[in-house]
């Protein structure tokens, strides 16, 4: 019998989880209920953020999020251009126009340098940015504390992609560690619980924030644009009884919103998976050292470093190959090792090599850009992985490469 085919990412479900849904199945309410403001709950009580509002999907949590901060059509934004097309997305679907700078040759998110290059260019053409969106690829944060600096100087709204980094922390200038969404710089923070996530609710999405204007504006938005507090009624002879009380019926829509709702059942299992996040952020960790140990030596192949300080959340496993130095293609080693039962994955085809995004930013101007995507090769890498899977990996992959 042949071994187990092994995927680059994968669900983790346990009884407990199985029990969760279960439970919520058989409670009065599948949506609507009580287990969407418990998983907020927890959520915030794991990444310290003030507010966390569920949503259907972690796309979803970016359209809210450029929404909720007032991105409007005309406006500009600068986006990291190694991440999957819904970090830019966002912009386009809020009316605004994306635009790319290159990213840090170690870490592999936005360059800040970079990124200053673009912004005051911008500024001085007259035509400034007015956002800019980070993401954590693979699961290292990003330089924090740099763009939080980029915000200020250059007045921007800023959405950070953290779908990648649930579990992960960084430390700042003055060594203080912060968990990932527990800094209040940006505008808003989108994460994804979509199966190969840190942990899932099958699709799901969270926007966390330190804003109440947006946290407010945000679950007006996820629901249709439908307010139903008699506070905040716009007509009023409609709204209240003779006596001054709210009609039970009454409710109004305010805004042009949409049905970004999380259901019960999936707020239960997201509830459930949190508790094990910490485990699974471990393992991930061992086995990413285990394929630095394995890899050690092997030519024309390395693993990107990790920044002093970082607490990488590994949701990736990437390699770099040089295919040129190997004298192999990277479909060719993608197939052989897929004969030999190892799924692989290449994260991302950079956002502006995208024929929509064409006239945006070349990527001829994004040196580091290019070369990452022309070497870059996700391996396996989720909680259930066993030992033995990740040594067959390590041998498949030495023998492919040989």
């Amino acid at each position: 019998m042949s071994p187990r085919f092994l995927s680059y990412g994968r669900q983790s479900i346990t009884e407990d989880d199985i029990q969760a849904v279960i439970e919520t199945l058989k409670s009065d309410f599948l949506t609507q209920g009580p287990a969407i403001p418990r998983f907020e709950e927890d959520f915030c009580a794991l990444t310290g953020a003030r507010h966390a509002v569920a949503c259907s999907n972690g796309t979803a949590a970016l359209h809210l999020a450029a929404l909720a901060t007032k991105i409007v059509p005309g406006d500009r934004a600068l986006v990291a251009p190694v991440t999957f097309v819904a970090s830019a997305n966002c912009i386009r679907y809020a009316g605004g126009d994306v635009a790319f700078a290159d990213i840090d040759a170690e870490t592999l998110t936005l360059s800040p340098a970079s990124a200053e290059t673009a912004l005051k260019k911008a500024s001085d053409e007259g035509r400034p940015f007015r956002a800019i969106v980070t993401v954590d690829l693979a699961g290292h944060p990003c330089d924090m504390e740099a763009f939080a600096g980029l915000k200020k100087k250059y007045d921007l709204i800023w959405i950070h992609d953290a779908c990648h980094s649930l579990g992960g922390s960084w430390s700042d200038s003055a060594g203080k560690v912060w968990r990932v969404g527990e800094y209040p710089e940006p505008d808003a923070v989108a994460w994804s619980f979509h199966p190969v996530k840190h942990i899932t609710t099958g699709e799901g999405g969270m926007i966390t924030t330190f804003s109440d204007q947006i946290a407010d504006r945000l679950r007006l938005l996820r629901t249709h644009g439908i307010r139903k507090e008699p506070a905040a009624f716009v007509t009023r002879d409609e709204a209240f009884d003779e006596n001054g009380k709210p009609n039970p019926w009454y409710y109004e829509m305010q805004e042009l919103g949409f049905n970004y709702r999380l259901t019960d059942i999936q707020a239960a299992l997201g509830s459930s998976q949190l508790k094990r996040l910490e485990a699974g952020i471990t393992r991930r960790r061992e086995i990413v050292e285990c394929y630095r140990a394995g890899f050690a030596g092997l030519k024309g192949m390395d693993m990107p470093p990790v920044k002093p300080g970082i607490g990488h959340a590994y949701h990736l496993a990437i390699v770099r190959i040089d295919f040129t130095q190997i004298g192999r293609s990277r479909a060719w080693v993608m197939t052989r090792l897929r004969e030999r039962g190892i799924g692989t994955q290449v994260h991302y085809v950079p956002v502006p090599m995208m024929p929509y995004y064409a006239g945006t930013t070349p990527v001829s101007e994004l040196p580091e850009t290019l070369a990452y995507y022309r070497q870059t090769l996700s391996l396996p890498c989720y909680p259930d992985l066993r030992d033995e899977d990740v040594e067959r990996v390590v041998y498949a992959v030495r023998e492919v490469l040989s």
